[in-house]
């Protein structure tokens, strides 16, 4: 057969393993023709271990997801998923991906895109597994059976918080049973969002610790040791508040309750160890009172209830409006970290402080059914009674 231009060559498509290419061997100016296969050509080359089998013959191409939720398969092996939603888009990598997988993920939209596993182990530096912001790109990595890591424009996922539990003020509480984890308050992160102005005369209790009126009380005149109180903690006879004449918490706004156990000396009861109370990221409390004598010790969830008192299982006094991020830490927490909390009234993640209860109110429940998953260390549901998830957040 004559010899032919390369260009009228037919063509051989994708390669395989046993394919013969001819290549000229010239070491001295005597060319000589020889062969040579693809796999001889593929253990010169620098990457070892790519396997032409699940080589994808689309390595490169492009897929648009236009979505806020995708989840990978193997037919995403080489390609470059393009995410072009406005809203946080979510990428999950299942298990039992081909091994060798690997893909780029870019921002192409204004929303995040944050990389997580299901069934699967996802690694990034500083643990930032999602886009930097829009045109960053991650590269994702397999680096072991169902582990992978993630290279590129990265952050830590951005804190989303889309919902809160509204509370009729009539019926509505969430318990957490009768036997939780007893919990003593060092601090205390909680944010409300009442439907009615909280002064003298309009009563109820945001949150029960059990026993007698153990909790956090909202409104005022209605304790006696304590007068023109709109804030308090009350643990059995003792009482640490915020008060004066005229105090109002207004309505239909969102507000943040920061409370902390001062050792030494409280803004409540100078001199003494007390709750040092914060609203809206200002240190308020001021007034102490008792039924009995002392100064008081720290409160402890006997039975932990939000929207309500529980006085000995008996539930009354129901808040209502809105109620979200209730975090209660059993270690110290600083003035500086409940003003951090606060975040200029925005809410922000309490991970980093370490909750030993955290009731997200929805977030991580998907805002349906009737469980609260408590996010922090002590295993403490609770159990939604009456109140509705609604997308109204601090």
């Amino acid at each position: 057969m004559a010899n032919k231009k390369i260009t009228q060559l037919p063509s051989e498509g994708s390669p395989s393993n046993d394919d013969v290419l001819a290549i000229v061997n010239d070491p001295g100016g005597s060319p000589e023709t020889r062969q040579v296969t693809v796999s001889n050509l593929m253990g010169l080359a620098p990457v070892q271990s790519a396997d032409i089998a699940n080589f994808s013959p689309a390595f490169f191409s492009t897929v648009a997801e236009t979505t806020t939720a995708r989840t990978l398969s193997d037919s995403d092996n080489g390609k470059i998923i393009v995410c072009s939603n406005s809203g946080a888009t979510t990428v999950t990598i299942p298990s039992g991906l081909t091994s060798g997988f690997g893909c780029t993920i870019v921002q192409n939209g204004t929303g995040v895109v944050s990389i997580e596993g299901s069934g699967a182990s996802v690694y990034g530096f500083g643990s930032k597994t999602s886009t930097a912001g829009q045109y960053g790109s991650i590269n994702v990595y397999n680096t072991g059976t169902n582990t992978y890591v993630l290279e590129g424009d990265t952050q830590a996922p951005p804190f989303v918080n889309t919902y809160s539990l509204d509370f009729d003020g009539s019926n509505d509480y969430v318990d957490a049973g009768s036997s939780p984890s007893s919990l003593t308050i060092e601090g205390l992160s909680v944010w409300f969002r009442p439907d009615v102005a909280y002064g003298s005369g309009t009563t109820s209790y945001l949150l029960g610790f059990g026993g007698s009126d153990i909790g956090i009380a909202l409104g005022g005149n209605w304790f006696g040791p304590v007068t023109d109180e709109v804030i308090t903690l009350a643990n059995v006879n003792h009482l640490w508040s915020y008060a004066g004449s005229g105090l109002t918490i207004s309505a239909n706004a969102w507000h943040h309750l920061g409370i902390r156990w001062e050792s030494s000396n409280s803004s409540t009861n100078s001199g003494n160890a007390g709750y040092d109370i914060y609203l809206d990221g200002i240190k308020v409390g001021n007034s102490f009172g008792t039924w009995t004598s002392g100064t008081g010790s720290q409160a402890a969830t006997q039975r932990l209830t939000a929207g309500a008192r529980n006085r000995n299982g008996s539930i009354s006094m129901f808040y209502n409006g809105e109620i979200d991020e209730l975090g209660i830490f059993t270690s110290a927490v600083s003035e500086a970290d409940l003003i951090a909390m606060y975040n200029s009234g925005n809410a922000i993640s309490l991970e980093d402080y370490s909750p030993a209860l955290w009731w997200r109110m929805g977030d991580n429940d998907s805002g349906t059914g009737g469980t609260i998953t408590d996010m922090g260390n002590g295993n403490n549901d609770g159990t939604v009674n009456g109140a509705t998830f609604v997308q109204q957040t601090p």
